[in-house]
């Protein structure tokens, strides 16, 4: 019984050993789509993607992330003259409050502009996000994290304020590149990622 009991702590021990590491100092690129709530169904503006974050040893992280998508390059948006530009940049400031061998609880805000543009008009709207935040580590190579929390939108037509949901997928392949699956449902937006991020 003390031998099963043993090789059971310590096939528990090699998991949590194998676990891919989680941090917050990392350097992003990627590509995403954005639909826009109220845009036609045919419009949903894609580009690239630049995010860096740096995590300190006491637990606060601080990041900053710029997207810059458009549908311009779609042929029949240009004759219509109807082509949709959606650019937004958020700083983002957070707290770890809680730490175990597979997972991570943190607190964060962040704040930014967000911008959409087409040909006839222009509308910049300030973001500001409080948001929960859990990561965990499934194994060696894959971990996925959440995040939950209210958006308020200013300066748009209704100031409108609500739910944020941000997922993420992380496949790692070495111990410091990995490949990340992100899905953000905001206040009359929805965001789809696919990044590459360098943990340093």
């Amino acid at each position: 019984m003390n031998k099963h009991i043993l090789g059971l702590l310590l096939a528990t021990a090699s998991l949590g050993a194998q676990a891919s590491e989680l941090s917050k100092s990392y350097l992003e690129v990627g590509y995403g789509e954005t639909s826009l709530d109220g845009a036609p169904s045919s419009v949903d503006p894609q580009g690239f993607i630049i995010a860096g974050s740096y995590e300190f040893a006491n637990g606060i992280f601080m990041g900053l992330k710029i997207d810059q998508h458009s549908d311009s390059l779609t042929f029949f948006d240009k004759l219509l003259d109807d082509d949709y530009d959606v650019d937004e940049t958020t700083f983002n400031l957070g707290y770890i409050l809680r730490s175990t061998g597979n997972g991570r609880l943190a607190v964060g805000a962040q704040v930014g502009e967000f911008e959409v543009s087409t040909n006839r008009s222009n509308s910049t709207v300030d973001t500001r996000r409080l948001y929960g935040e859990y990561e965990h580590s499934f194994s060696k190579r894959i971990s996925a994290y959440g995040q939950a929390g209210y958006e308020l939108m200013d300066n748009s037509a209704d100031d409108e304020d609500g739910v944020y949901v941000n997922l993420g997928l992380r496949f790692d392949f070495t111990s410091h590149s990995a490949v990340i699956l992100e899905y953000t449902n905001g206040v009359d937006y929805t965001q789809s990622e696919v990044k590459y991020r360098y943990t340093f």
